[in-house]
């Protein structure tokens, strides 16, 4: 009958909130996974072997909650009387006993008793920060209400005061910033510095299945204030947006960090962030291994940037890629080579993929003469493509060494 109670409690909530309200906060709760929770952080919770203590001192108030608290999480669903006994024990010991507190809440929340679990869990609360076991039990409350931004204040109290909550919030959150409100509640702790964010996002950018709802998150909060931290994390996201073929994500991410430039989607030219990669994937990307590669020549200063790669003998390989955001239709190639030294059969060949497609390049054309302009035609169905550049080093023992001056990609009108 207890669980019948709270099974009801329940139910009206979702009357009372609305069934859409309450998709959108239960991805914040812990609903369906309350007791596994709890049980998950119990450890951090408790001092060991609290029996041993109560040997030496029987009437010792931490001890007694401790062991309470032990003996709770030995059948959360169905506590004995022995769990409440010594929690009432404890207090009678020490009345400022927040943790006692909080285990008479998670009792009466097993009998289905919501309104006297939530005045122990918020005595408890209110009595230390540090009580991660009654943030967790309010997060849950404050979910179930439909409360988002209180909801997220105990989220915060538990991640910044105890961060191993961090293995059971930070999955919560990361399915929950699917929903607007709730990525717009999260602006003010994305924000703030020295907080948990940085460490959230960064699991998000592994964790995440749902990646264009991260990249919302980090749009519309502006995301981290550190900018290393910010840097770092968004050139993560974005190799992962680029690698899973989300590029219109990319783009819009890449279109809000510092010193982006519209104008580069579009542009095959070396610039000068290609020579620290300071925007990842979203300029051009070398691509080596100990027999082909190259890197960016120039100093700080210095208005060229020139690519300067490398083929070993009887390797063919790409040495560089650069994505790009053309729009379909007629344009004009054209490069530039500093110099070439090639042996018998060494080649540089550009070509370029369309991502959405597969198969074949749409255009491919080889470059082995000081300078060079082709038409290049980007299919209708190729709203991104990929231009690579391929080395191959020939057949001899010389292999090739050469330097690229320029590239570029224009429309043909």
């Amino acid at each position: 009958m207890a669980r019948s109670k709270k099974s009801s409690a329940f139910l009206s909530s979702i009357r009372s909130i609305g069934i859409g309200r309450m998709i959108i906060v239960t991805a914040l709760g812990l609903v369906g996974a309350w007791f596994a929770a709890a049980i998950a952080i119990s450890g951090v919770t408790r001092i060991k072997a609290p029996q041993t203590a109560l040997i030496a001192m029987p009437t010792e108030s931490t001890a007694l909650a401790s062991r309470a608290d032990q003996i709770f999480f030995a059948n959360p669903k169905n506590p004995p009387r022995e769990v409440e006994l010594l929690a009432r024990r404890a207090l009678e010991n020490q009345a400022i006993n927040a943790k006692a507190l909080r285990v008479l809440g998670y009792v009466a929340d097993a009998k289905g008793d919501t309104e006297t679990a939530e005045k122990y869990v918020r005595m408890a609360a209110k009595l230390s920060r540090r009580e991660p076991g009654a943030q967790l039990w309010l997060i849950e409350a404050s979910a179930r209400k439909g409360d988002v931004a209180l909801t997220l204040i105990h989220y915060d109290i538990a991640l910044r005061t105890k961060p191993d909550t961090q293995t059971i919030l930070f999955p919560r959150l990361v399915n929950a910033i699917e929903d607007r409100e709730i990525r717009t509640a999260l602006k003010p702790y994305i924000r703030a510095e020295n907080g948990w964010a940085s460490g959230f996002l960064y699991f998000a950018n592994v964790n995440s299945k749902n990646l264009p709802a991260l990249v919302d998150l980090i749009v519309e909060t502006g995301g981290l204030v550190d900018a290393e931290n910010a840097k770092s994390q968004e050139l993560g996201l974005l190799s992962r947006l680029v690698a899973e073929s989300f590029f219109a994500d990319a783009r819009r991410l890449y279109l809000q960090m510092p010193g982006a430039k519209q104008a580069r989607l579009a542009s095959a030219a070396f610039d000068v962030s290609d020579r620290d990669a300071r925007f990842g994937p979203m300029g051009w990307q070398l691509l080596e291994d100990p027999d082909a590669g190259g890197n960016f020549t120039g100093n700080v200063g210095d208005i060229q940037t020139m690519l300067s790669l490398f083929a070993n003998s009887a390797t063919t390989r790409p040495v560089a890629t650069k994505l790009l955001y053309l729009k379909p239709g007629n344009y004009l190639f054209s490069t530039r080579l500093a110099n070439l030294d090639r042996g018998d059969g060494g080649f540089l060949r550009w070509q370029l993929r369309c991502p959405g497609i597969g198969g074949a390049p749409a255009w491919t054309i080889d470059s082995i003469n000081a300078s060079l302009r082709a038409e290049l035609l980007v299919p209708a169905n190729c709203p991104v493509q990929f231009l690579d550049l391929i080395a191959s080093g020939g057949k001899g023992q010389t292999g090739l060494e050469a330097t690229i001056a320029s590239v570029a990609v224009a429309p043909a009108n």
